[in-house]
């Protein structure tokens, strides 16, 4: 009796060890705006890797990415991929070099900030002396060399992030400006809420007692 029961408890803890874990299954998942090193990025906290007897693994492509996990979190990573494998907005830039000094001079083209300059800084006059458009997506770049009084202006921007979605998106950008001329620069990264326009900085302009203000307005753009 007591060599039956010992091998009846072996029998049982074999059992244990060969179905103790949960049943995984595969599934390929297509991406259309998503790169596989994206998708994987996104999906990694869902892919169990470390679990005993049933490891989870997943294996990406450009285009499309494999899963090999439970049901359940299958159907997650499903749901994660279909919000974020989406159209990456665009964002048009609109950026205005402003020409601040003691000359009695008004620019209508910037009335709607010339309250904000006035606010921030004691110049007593505005005038736009460049501007610049730019487009891109989050995580795109470009530059561009604008033309005008005491130029040129070379000015590179970069689209760091693009967080919410339409009026409450705020787009975080990293700016670059360069004058030539006068050796001034300055760059910052800040956030800014879409359609609102931001005073970025300001450098040292041609003559004494002047500066030279740079301003954006970042507009999301319909896809």
């Amino acid at each position: 009796m007591k060599a039956l029961r010992a091998l009846w408890v072996g029998s049982a803890l074999l059992a244990a060890g060969c179905g103790g874990g949960p049943r995984l299954e595969t599934r390929t998942f297509a991406l259309r705006h998503l790169s596989g090193g994206e998708a994987r990025e996104i999906i990694l906290p869902y892919v169990y890797q470390d679990r005993p007897r049933a490891k989870g693994a997943f294996s990406a492509v450009q285009n499309a990415i494999t899963v090999r996990e439970t049901s359940d979190n299958l159907d997650r990573i499903a749901r994660v991929l279909a919000q974020y494998d989406r159209p990456q907005p665009s964002v048009r830039l609109t950026f205005a070099i402003i020409s601040a000094d003691g000359a009695a001079r008004s620019d209508s083209s910037i009335r709607d900030v010339e309250a904000t300059l006035r606010s921030l800084f004691r110049f007593k006059s505005y005038a736009l002396v460049a501007q610049g458009i730019m487009t891109g997506t989050e995580n795109s770049g470009s530059a561009q060399t604008l033309a005008g009084a005491g130029g040129p202006y070379r000015l590179e921007a970069g689209i760091e992030r693009i967080s919410g979605t339409g009026d409450s998106a705020t787009v975080t950008l990293r700016v670059h400006l360069m004058v030539p001329r006068s050796g001034g620069e300055f760059q910052t990264e800040v956030g800014i809420p879409a359609g609102k326009t931001a005073v970025l900085g300001n450098v040292l302009g041609g003559s004494p007692g002047s500066a030279l203000i740079l301003t954006v307005r970042p507009d999301l753009l319909a896809n």
